[in-house]
């Protein structure tokens, strides 16, 4: 072969090569998180005020200091950071989360909003604030906030995040387990989906791990202090052993008191609040609600089995 037809080859190796890596990027859907900040003007009176910071995998303990574990049991990739300021001198801060999934983006964002806030129709689901914005889309979560209440801050919040919102081009609905929660009495903004332990003790503490090694979790407000919460193990087989290795981790705690035991397998408890928590087995599931009110919790459980 001669030195030029060597060189035509090296060439169209090196043209299908490039060619499969940007199939394969634009087919996983993988793109800078740059690109989907707003340049400045993009949202009308606000531009672009320093240089953006981005933190991917472990790096975000860098960032957040004592918060970043949460990010990681949903499943967190990376962020970008941009602050935003106005001719009239007011800012804001807009961070841009990549999660691994949408259910990831989701769980997140229901971790983070307070659910006393106002809805506002930006993304898959937002959450406006005081002077907080949250929403997410697809497997992105973002996170804006102002340094004041005023109406112009609050403005900017929604533009600026509408902007970001627009170029978002994912798109997912709410994990199916979030369905299994009974509609009727479910409180707005009260539901957070849950990957894993420190969500799932933020919600109710338990005393150690034993049979919550669950695949994913829903929890709903239904009234002042009454609460369900739905795991789901993936498989009767995998549910059944948690359930065997839950109890046995109840019965044992000092933080709970076993009130009985009915012959459905359920088992009602009453914590070191003085609550009472129900349990039942349900399918591949778990399921558990708290009150004070022992009818209503048994009640609320007996309505998700």
């Amino acid at each position: 072969m001669t030195a030029a037809r060597h060189r035509g080859a090296a060439i169209a190796l090196t043209v299908f090569l490039a060619a499969g890596a940007w199939a394969a990027l634009a087919w996983s859907g993988q793109k800078t998180l740059e690109s989907l900040l707003p340049a400045d003007g993009a949202a009308p009176g606000w531009s672009r005020d320093g240089e953006p910071q981005a933190f991917a995998g472990e790096d975000l303990y860098v960032y957040i200091n004592g918060g970043a574990e949460i990010y990681q049991e949903y499943g967190f990739r990376r962020v970008v950071i941009q602050d935003y300021r106005n001719a009239a001198g007011r800012s804001l801060s807009l961070e841009i989360f990549e999660m691994e999934t949408p259910a990831a983006a989701f769980g997140m964002f229901t971790f983070k909003r307070s659910g006393q806030g106002k809805d506002v129709p930006i993304g898959s689901g937002a959450e406006l604030e005081d002077y907080y914005l949250n929403f997410w889309k697809g497997r992105y979560l973002a996170t804006l906030t102002g340094f004041d209440e005023s109406a112009a801050t609050v403005a900017g919040l929604i533009a600026v995040g509408g902007r970001v919102e627009a170029m978002i081009m994912d798109t997912a609905d709410p994990p199916p387990l979030v369905a299994s929660l009974p509609a009727e009495g479910l409180r707005p903004g009260s539901v957070r989906y849950l990957r894993g332990l420190l969500g799932l003790n933020n919600v109710y503490p338990f005393p150690s791990a034993h049979g919550l090694g669950f695949a994913a979790a829903v929890k709903g407000d239904y009234g002042e202090g009454l609460f369900l919460v739905v795991m789901d193990y993936g498989s009767d087989a995998a549910r059944e052993t948690a359930w065997d290795e839950l109890r046995a981790a109840l019965e044992g705690s000092d933080k709970f008191e076993k009130v009985r035991a009915s012959a459905s397998g359920s088992m009602l408890f009453r914590d070191s609040r003085g609550r009472y928590a129900a349990f039942a087995p349900s399918g591949a599931r778990i399921v558990f609600g708290v009150s004070s009110d022992l009818t209503a919790s048994l009640l609320l459980v007996a309505q998700s089995r």
